[in-house]
């Protein structure tokens, strides 16, 4: 599970303002963003293969604000949870009693989490084609520029101005789903979200130092 969760947040959130580029007409992605502070959602997250065969699902809760810090809550299948104030991140695993801490600052730019959570300009790193509206939503893909990106594309949701789902596609053939539920966005949060202390007692592995 560890791993899943690294390549989403950390091989994948510049105020969200700036995300529309000059010249384009809004649409449901800029409308989201638009006014962005942060956002707030349950989730359920699908992991499935190539052939369409379920291999995961996990849920829990979320965190976003901008620019750059979330705190990601998972519940089940397992107990993690990963925290980050837009320079390092913690990831704990509860039943590991494990604690891994990174510095992003410089790997999150190019991330759908990025995206969504005010770090990066969308047009920097990726190509937008709007995909209209299927069973409900209006779809945005996200296209990368880059060819080392961890995936080949990204496909947003929108409700109106409510982000509903997120599809990350991998280059191995993976899809990972996730639908947020009871979504909430510029509400007041606590600053003590994005902060992570390590419970007493815990393995701690900074890999900060070998970095460095």
């Amino acid at each position: 599970m560890i791993k899943l969760l690294q390549l989403f947040l950390v091989s994948l959130p510049l105020v969200f303002s700036q995300a529309t580029a000059a010249g384009n007409s809004p649409g449901p992605l800029e409308n989201f963003l638009d006014g962005f502070e942060n956002f707030h959602a349950d989730f359920k997250q699908t992991l499935s293969n190539e052939r369409g065969e379920v291999l995961e699902i996990s849920s829990g809760v979320m965190y976003m604000q901008s620019p750059g810090k979330f705190r990601w809550i998972y519940k089940a299948p397992y107990s993690q949870i990963l925290v980050t104030d837009g320079d390092d991140l913690w990831l704990y695993d509860v039943e590991l009693e494990q604690v891994t801490v990174r510095n992003i600052s410089e790997t999150m730019d190019n991330t759908p989490a990025a995206i969504i959570s005010g770090q990066s300009r969308v047009d920097e790193y990726y190509r937008k084609v709007n995909l209209g509206n299927i069973e409900g939503f209006d779809w945005i893909e996200l296209q990368p520029k880059a060819a080392d990106n961890q995936y080949s594309k990204v496909r947003l949701g929108f409700d109106g101005d409510r982000l509903g789902m997120m599809i990350l596609f991998d280059n191995l053939g993976q899809i990972t789903r996730i639908d947020f539920i009871n979504t909430r966005k510029n509400t007041r949060l606590d600053a003590g979200l994005f902060r992570f202390n390590a419970p007493q007692g815990v393995d701690v592995i900074d890999e900060r130092q070998a970095t460095q």
